[in-house]
């Protein structure tokens, strides 16, 4: 009974807070409506503007690397004899990092120049004969000449005892007439036998002197006709030994260019970072030596997010900042590289470094890209 009488009395006080709520909310209604209508809103115009929200600066990771960077090689194969650098050790430029046996080259070398030096003698074999040969040529053609001369010189006594004949027979047959007749006596008749004697004499000589020098003119052509075969084959001689010396001239310049090329020198001065071979390895040509990294050339690569590309241009000064070394280092953007990788995104930015004391390739470094946000009011 007790309990009912309470369950009652709650009742009726939750159903007069609720009468009294109603009425305190109806009253501000009214009150808020006859405002309203009482004051009427001024209208106002104002251009939108723009407001740069700075988000302050975005910090993108980095790694110090080498200018230049090279991969010594060997040019020629042999057996490493001397590798004087280890890994890490700073070199100069044109100082000798690797010295490579050249033993069987010098041995190639010796051989070469052994030919070259038989076919110079060879050339002055050729060249002696050569001479030989001319001289021969110009003696048969002498010979020749003298031929030809003693000839013409037979010839023309010919003719003259020939023209002479003539008169002494016709003065022979006067005398024999005259001595039938007793006008002459046999002295002057046998005169007169005499000269014709002695002129057909000469004539047989001359014919016989004529005869001698047909025969020398055809030894000395002969001769001549030799002479002139050997000068051609003492030419062709001299040639093909003066080819077989710039054969053997042109054998010996790679054996020489690879005596060189035995003495393997830094390009730059730099840092030597990795060692592909040891002494007592048989080096091939082509095959890696050392890895050589500029050290006074640096520069910081990073990464920029296509999104982000905006923010680097060409030329822009920025601070880039090492942890290992606790400071940081000034550089100017000198490179981007135009084509994003299609997978990330990404540009790679080189940043050229004003100074490089004390540093090295492969430091862990960042910069800060101001960033800021447009929006519309």
């Amino acid at each position: 009974m007790k309990c009912d009488m309470f369950f009652l009395a709650a009742l009726l006080a939750i159903t007069g807070l609720r009468a009294i709520a109603l009425s305190f909310f109806s009253n501000s209604a009214e009150s808020t409506a006859t405002i309203t209508n009482t004051i009427k809103p001024i209208e106002v115009k104002a251009p939108l503007t723009k407001k740069a929200f700075s988000l302050g600066r975005i910090p993108l990771n980095g790694t110090l690397e080498a200018v230049e960077t090279v991969t010594t090689t060997s040019r020629i194969m042999g057996q490493i004899k001397t590798l004087p650098v280890q890994e890490g050790d700073r070199v100069k430029a044109g100082q000798t990092i690797a010295i490579i046996d050249i033993k069987d080259i010098q041995a190639q070398r010796n051989q070469t120049s052994a030919v070259i030096s038989q076919a110079q003698a060879g050339v002055t074999v050729a060249t002696v004969a050569q001479t030989q040969a001319l001289a021969n040529k110009t003696q048969a053609l002498a010979q020749l000449n003298q031929a030809e001369v003693r000839q013409q010189e037979a010839e023309a006594k010919l003719q003259e005892a020939q023209a002479q004949l003539a008169d002494a027979q016709f003065n022979q047959q006067r005398m024999a007439m005259l001595r039938k007749d007793g006008a002459v006596s046999q002295l002057q008749l046998d005169t007169a036998n005499t000269q014709v004697a002695l002129i057909e004499a000469r004539i047989q000589r001359a014919k016989t002197g004529i005869e001698q020098a047909l025969q020398e003119i055809e030894q000395a052509k002969t001769a001549v006709k030799q002479a002139s075969f050997q000068v051609q084959q003492t030419r062709a001689g001299v040639k093909q030994a003066r080819s077989q010396v710039q054969q053997a001239r042109a054998e010996v310049k790679p054996t020489i260019a690879n005596l060189n090329r035995s003495i393997v020198k830094a390009p730059f001065a730099g840092v030597v970072t990795k060692k592909h071979t040891e002494v007592g390895a048989i080096a091939g040509f082509g095959q890696p030596l050392v890895t050589l990294e500029s050290s006074d050339r640096l520069q910081f690569s990073v990464i920029v997010p296509e999104s982000m590309k905006s923010l680097v241009k060409q030329g822009d000064e920025v601070e880039v900042q090492l942890d290992a070394l606790k400071r940081s280092v000034r550089g100017q953007v000198n490179q981007i590289i135009p084509s994003a990788n299609p997978n990330s995104r990404n540009f790679t930015v080189k940043i050229a470094l004003k100074e490089a004391t004390n540093l090295m390739p492969g430091m862990f470094g960042r910069i800060k890209l101001p960033s800021e946000i447009t929006q519309s009011l």
